[in-house]
């Protein structure tokens, strides 16, 4: 049985959590983003989310899981799955007599430059995050011609001697930037938050090409900038070049939050699976129920018209699969 509680979600025959959101004894976590970290007094990770846990988070007692491992938790056998999010994003399948259940955190179906491509098992019982779970959330346009529009936004600030600034989140989406941007042979200087992550993308054999670390000195108007962008919404960084211009790399960009962060353009670069591969990913693990969390409320209406149980994940939900 699984109960779904204020703290998240628990495997009650075990006292074992799948991204708890508050301190508890025991829990898998999905990947480093600062939203999935807690404290927790015992972690199951992925090697690389265990160095990024490390960093961001009191490190305690830690069980590193490489992905196609098994993990034996009393009665039931544990597994992770690449999830293609960040570096070491991982899904969890919990497998106890003829049952399993697959719980994700945030994933994506399209091309990482970064991440380990997602791998999706079957399942019985699937507890999904859907942050893009809305028709709204569709993102057509191939990764090339994203790329393409980005590099264009650096060449037309080039052109005009301003300094490009690429705003991306401090993990995974900085380190994105850093690899596409770098590789294209563009000078790249990087905050020292992102930098920092970028480390133990290194340790993970993610090279990075004509990127160095920005401490603030003046920035050529043919180099590139790339910072996060909350750092850049609160004003906490200083020495910002003379004349820029912002652009902002996110599943966001275009939506009604897309200026949240007063970017001068945005580019749907997103991390996330929009709400195609959203459905794409539901087919491929052609669960019996699916549970749906972090997304819209309606999301699970059209899980049910490909046909499929599905419905929000609330705190009064329990299944009878431990």
């Amino acid at each position: 049985m699984f109960l779904y509680d204020r703290r998240g979600i628990k495997l009650n025959a075990h006292d074992f959590w799948l991204d708890a959101r508050r301190k508890v004894p025991f829990s898998f976590v999905s990947h480093g983003h600062s939203d999935h970290l807690k404290n927790h007094e015992k972690i199951l990770a992925t090697p690389p989310t265990v160095q990024i846990h490390a960093l961001r988070a009191r490190q305690r007692d830690v069980i590193e899981l490489e992905c196609g491992r098994v993990y034996e938790l009393k009665e039931s056998r544990v597994e992770l799955f690449p999830a293609g999010h960040v570096l070491g994003s991982a899904m969890i399948r919990v497998q106890h007599d003829d049952v399993s259940l697959l719980y994700t955190g945030d994933f994506k179906i399209k091309h990482s430059w970064t991440a380990r491509p997602i791998e999706i098992p079957q399942a019985d019982i699937l507890i999904m995050e859907s942050t893009f779970g809305s028709p709204d959330y569709v993102y057509n346009h191939s990764m090339d011609f994203l790329v393409d529009e980005l590099f264009n936004f650096i060449d037309d600030c080039h052109k005009e001697s301003i300094v490009p600034i690429v705003m991306g989140y401090t993990l995974g989406k900085a380190q994105e930037a850093m690899k596409i941007i770098g590789d294209a042979g563009y000078t790249t200087r990087v905050h020292r938050s992102a930098w920092e992550i970028a480390a133990i993308y290194r340790q993970n054999g993610v090279q990075f090409s004509n990127c160095f670390l920005w401490n603030g000195e003046p920035v050529r108007d043919r180099d590139v900038l790339i910072i996060p962008p909350h750092l850049f919404r609160y004003r906490k960084v200083k020495s910002l070049p003379a004349r820029f211009r912002t652009v902002l790399l996110s599943g966001w960009a275009g939506s009604p939050t897309g200026g949240r962060f007063g970017s001068d353009h945005s580019i749907p670069l997103s991390d996330h699976a929009d709400f195609e591969e959203l459905l794409q990913f539901v087919k491929t693990v052609n669960p019996q129920k699916v549970y749906t969390t972090h997304g819209f409320d309606d999301f699970p209406h059209y899980i049910k018209n490909i046909g499929y149980d599905a419905e929000i994940l609330s705190y009064t939900d329990q299944s009878e699969l431990f």
